[in-house]
């Protein structure tokens, strides 16, 4: 099953393409309104104006329309204003989600560098032509895996000593 090809986002210049595009939107755009609105239970209402339209879209209907616009204004502005995010809070929450997998995967990639420093001096490869960070890295990996490695000697002994006090 192919899918659709991405479409580029810029303004569409011929008329009868651009025309043709909004309606097409603009009915699939409705669709997704009814679609929440039945799955999901929640209240929805659009306007869409439009420059092929003398009077906007009004979906449902005028009257439901007006009612949610309504029941929104009437809301306390904290509750209204609770989950809006401007699109300044947007772009930081993606720069902050983008640095972190940045900073993530740094720190993988500086993690098997140290690796490939360790399987190279285990091949006989000398200490004394890497830089203090890289052997300061080497020695904090190293004291993990022996401290994880006690930990799993100890865990493994004391599984073994339980295992022989409940044999009958």
């Amino acid at each position: 099953m192919a899918g659709r090809k991405k479409v580029k986002l810029a303004y569409i210049m011929n008329d009868a393409s651009r025309k043709t595009s909004y309606n097409k939107r603009k009915n699939g755009f409705i669709k997704k309104m009814h679609e929440i609105n039945i799955l999901c239970d929640v209240p929805v209402c659009g306007i869409i104006y439009s420059p092929y339209e003398s009077q906007p879209v009004v979906w449902p209907n005028l009257l439901e329309s007006q009612r949610l616009i309504t029941k929104f204004r009437s809301m306390p502005e904290a509750e209204r204003n609770k989950k809006m995010v401007t699109h300044e809070m947007f772009l930081k929450q993606r720069i902050e989600k983008q640095q972190e997998k940045l900073n993530n995967l740094k720190k993988e990639n500086r993690e098997k560098q140290i690796r490939m420093l360790m399987n190279q001096c285990l091949t006989g490869r000398p200490l004394t032509g890497l830089d203090l960070n890289d052997l300061n890295d080497m020695e904090c990996m190293i004291k993990e895996c022996v401290t994880a490695e006690i930990v799993a000697q100890i865990k493994s002994r004391k599984e073994e000593n339980l295992a022989e006090r409940n044999q009958p």
